[in-house]
């Protein structure tokens, strides 16, 4: 993908919640495509195969959204699924590895939460930055302490490769950390764990200046 695009895919970046009784991740992606999300990341800590099925069905909707689909992690189920690319951790799969298995195409994308993590991290083969938390959340219960729009500006300014904030962001603050510098925003339980996602779903596209996308588009 071309700069402009890649940037243009950040910019309402949805992640799937595995931690929702009642709200399947393919139920979460299609509230967030209908909304007009730009990405979508399929995250599961405890993976296993009797999900499959519904990661090739999220990967299919994304295909026919034409909204680029990617894993958290595991690189080898984002390659059965045939996800557009991957997204590691600093604990995970070195980027360059990842990108010699999914290939010159993929799309990768790594977690940096700390200037130091930033310095030591080689952005060679990678997309872009996930960067974070900006906010305090209660969703990673291992994520470290929340840097501020401070932090994400520090980050963003000495990032070779587009930032995406994460972390307790919501439509209130999206807007602030556009002004800071981030190319897109990753969200979760701002839609997933709202009592109306659907109504979350279209506040956060408006919040990230994206059009609806709707059931029949």
């Amino acid at each position: 993908m071309r700069s402009d695009d890649i940037r243009r895919a950040l910019r309402f970046y949805f992640i799937t919640d595995d931690g929702v009784d009642g709200f399947a991740p393919l139920d979460q992606v299609i509230v967030a495509i209908d909304a007009g999300a730009t990405m979508i990341q399929y995250r599961n800590k405890s993976f296993a195969l009797d999900a499959f099925e519904e990661v090739q069905a999220i990967g299919r909707l994304c295909r026919q959204k034409r909204v680029p689909f990617v894993v958290n992690d595991d690189v080898l189920l984002a390659r059965a699924v045939e996800a557009d690319g991957i997204h590691v951790g600093q604990a995970d799969a070195l980027p360059r590895l990842a990108r010699r298995v999914m290939g010159p195409r993929a799309m990768v994308g790594v977690s940096v939460s700390t200037m130091e993590e930033l310095e030591r991290t080689d952005l060679a083969s990678c997309d872009y930055i996930g960067t974070g938390p900006t906010f305090p959340t209660g969703t990673k219960v291992d994520a470290k302490a929340a840097h501020g729009l401070a932090g994400l500006r520090d980050i963003v300014n000495r990032s070779p490769v587009p930032a995406v904030a994460i972390g307790g962001i919501g439509p209130a603050n999206a807007p602030d950390c556009f002004a800071h510098g981030a190319a897109g925003v990753a969200v979760i339980s701002c839609i997933t764990r709202s009592s109306d996602p659907v109504k979350a779903a279209a506040a956060m596209a408006v919040a990230c200046g994206v059009p609806a996308r709707g059931r029949g588009d």
